[in-house]
């Protein structure tokens, strides 16, 4: 990845990491690097430093783990008050689950401790990117939405096209419940829904898996939690071949593609659909 210079020195981070010799060699590093770099050392001093500097901070560093109020709790807090900011968190863990917990919190990345700064870097600049143009889209917006009167006419014809829209999607919603195998699970991997051609392929009747984790129909369930993970991080579907079992015990290798769901109005994902096509 490029990385451009001159847009890091645009950047200002909320730094937020327990450990004082880790925050000292990395804050020495940032400074020569971003324009502006606010720190803190548990979580409480760094939701408030955020709720101070709320207008000025372009991207969250923190550690997982902090005292006082833990990084996930920071973040959930901090989200009520700015959903789109970006937060990457540096942290020790490598257990999947607690991983899961964090990205299904609309956090943007995480990077593993001992920092890499060329990693963190690149994330940041990646995710301070994507968030100046969703403000600028709605600063946009927000300055035309203020300037036009829109007349009834103008927003009959809107609202047709919505209908229009929205009849769309439930046609296509109709195809994909009919004749594409898909699979909907929750955040920790529980299957919520099945298609029919997933029925038909599978032989299950949805009463038999709805509420049942993925491991009833694959044995190699821990690939698909990495899946999961993945998909989070990157947020973009991702495609990957697996085997899964249907009810006769006969094990199919399917081409599978993996996407976050995001259906709550708090834009945290509330889980993953998985479609499949069987490989002949």
């Amino acid at each position: 990845m490029y990385i451009d210079l001159k847009e890091l020195k645009t950047i200002t981070l909320l730094y937020v990491e327990d450990d004082e010799m880790t925050k000292i060699q990395t804050v020495s590093v940032f400074e020569k690097i971003f324009k502006n770099i606010y720190t803190a050392s548990n979580g409480e001093e760094g939701l408030e430093l955020f709720k101070e500097h709320k207008n000025s901070i372009d991207a969250i560093i923190a550690d997982l783990n902090l005292p006082k109020m833990t990084g996930l709790k920071m973040a959930e807090k901090i989200h009520k008050i700015s959903q789109s900011i970006p937060i990457i968190f540096t942290t020790a863990y490598t257990d999947e689950d607690i991983l899961l917990k964090a990205i299904s919190l609309n956090i943007d990345s995480y990077i593993t401790k001992p920092i890499k700064i060329k990693d963190l870097t690149e994330s940041i600049l990646k995710y301070v990117k994507i968030y100046r143009e969703k403000q600028n889209l709605y600063d946009t917006t927000k300055a035309l939405a203020s300037e036009m009167k829109t007349t009834r006419k103008d927003y009959d014809q809107l609202k047709d096209k919505l209908d229009f829209l929205e009849k769309k999607i439930d046609f296509y919603r109709f195809l994909s419940e009919q004749f594409i195998a898909y699979i909907k699970l929750d955040n920790f991997g529980i299957i919520q829904n099945i298609s029919s051609e997933f029925i038909n392929i599978y032989k299950y009747d949805k009463a038999d898996l709805v509420g049942r984790p993925i491991s009833t129909i694959s044995n190699n369930s821990s690939n698909i939690q990495r899946m999961m993970l993945e998909v989070l991080k990157k947020k973009e579907a991702i495609g990957f071949e697996e085997r899964f079992i249907t009810k006769d015990k006969e094990e199919l290798i399917f081409h599978n593609i993996i996407y976050p769901l995001y259906e709550n109005e708090n834009n945290y994902a509330s889980g993953y659909i998985i479609y499949q096509s069987l490989q002949r």
